[in-house]
């Protein structure tokens, strides 16, 4: 059950428009016309019990209607079945409030803290701590301190499978699992466009613009509205919001090592599947 104004997934939008998109059977009038005669006449009660013949017409809209609703129920099951694995979260370092979608969150109601970490939600992380989440099997992400973060949508199982996040200010890093691939996760910074296919990776927004520094795999990252280029294993690219051409150079040595920790500590739950 979803409280008032909380956003629905794209899973759950598809749902729900499904059986909004369902037609209403009219009502019979002469039937209508009957029931509202005997109701007057004081005889409804005896009309308890009908055997109602449907006129041919009549009888294929009711199997029509069936037909629909059994349709969405169907495409229901599917779009639950789809979806990917919930956001959870795994560590969590520091004190202090995080604000999620405009809400205060004091860090030390970790339950609380974690039911709001949920797609489409706004993460501000508080100067001195850091937090860590999992979709299992599919990604694992990281909040450094002060970090402005729109949460993605878990990619799903079959379909569905392009995501996005944004990235307004700090750093975070990102690993992804063995049920990501097939799947692509699209970051923007204030600067610069990311396109991931599977790696690890981090985002680190600059005054100076974006930095991202690549551990494994291949990430392509270019300015807004211009192309974007592979920035492969063991290499950064640098986009500056003064509007200079990118920089390229080997990744910083201090994201190389925080990377291998972060790849490690989840390689359990990126490797291990969903739950």
């Amino acid at each position: 059950m979803h409280e008032p104004g909380e956003a629905l997934s794209q899973y759950e939008r598809a749902a729900r428009d499904a059986v909004r998109g369902l037609s209403v059977p009219e009502a019979d009038a002469a039937y209508r016309a009957e029931l509202r005669t005997a109701f007057v006449a004081g005889t409804f009660a005896e009309r308890a019990t009908r055997v109602v013949h449907l006129r041919w017409w009549e009888r294929e809209s009711t199997r029509w209607a069936g037909a629909a609703l059994a349709a969405a129920a169907a495409l229901l099951a599917v779009v639950t079945l789809n979806r990917g694995p919930e956001w959870r979260l795994t560590a969590l370092h520091g004190d202090g409030v995080a604000v999620i979608d405009g809400r205060p969150v004091p860090l030390a109601h970790t339950e609380e803290l974690a039911r709001w970490l949920r797609p489409g939600a706004r993460v501000e992380m508080p100067p001195a701590s850091d937090l860590e989440m999992v979709s299992d099997g599919v990604a694992a992400i990281q909040l450094s301190p002060g970090t402005a973060f729109t949460l993605p949508e878990p990619p799903g199982r079959w379909f569905w499978r392009r995501v996005h996040a944004e990235v307004e200010s700090g750093e975070i890093r990102v690993a992804t699992g063995r049920a990501f691939h097939g799947a692509t996760l699209a970051i923007r910074t204030h600067e610069a466009d990311l396109m991931v296919t599977g790696t690890t990776f981090a985002v680190i927004c600059e005054p100076e613009g974006t930095c991202v520094c690549v551990l494994e795999g291949t990430v392509r990252v270019g300015a807004i509205g211009q192309g974007m280029e592979p920035v492969t294993a063991g290499t950064r690219r640098y986009v500056f919001a003064d509007g200079r051409t990118p920089e390229r150079a080997d990744m910083r040595d201090v994201e190389r090592g925080k990377l291998a920790e972060f790849r490690a500590a989840r390689r359990a739950d990126l490797e291990g599947g969903p739950r």
